[in-house]
């Protein structure tokens, strides 16, 4: 059986129960506007996350956005991949750019 090298270098931590994301889809905007919610699933302490929440938020790989994760100040992020979960839910995972 072939070794397989570790894919996360990096612990990632759950998220305390019931923490959400606030959304802006406008990055360039110099106030935070919130528009869409998505719910938090992972947090990594280089620089990333992970949520989870409706395709029809509209989210694209590749594209940045602004997020208020829990109580931080909002900041962007690129979504970097996506996993569609079925024909309803999404998950994403971000790397903060700030």
């Amino acid at each position: 059986m072939p070794d397989h090298q570790e894919q996360r270098k990096y612990i990632r931590f759950d998220p305390d129960s019931g923490d959400f994301v606030q959304i802006d889809k406008n990055a360039q905007s110099s106030e935070f506007h919130f528009q869409e919610v998505a719910l938090l699933v992972e947090e990594s302490p280089m620089g990333g996350f992970g949520i989870a929440c409706l395709r029809a938020v509209g989210l694209t790989k590749g594209s940045v956005y602004r997020f208020k994760v829990g109580k931080m100040a909002p900041l962007k992020a690129e979504v970097v991949w996506e996993r569609v979960l079925d024909d309803k839910v999404v998950r994403y995972g971000l790397r903060f750019l700030e």
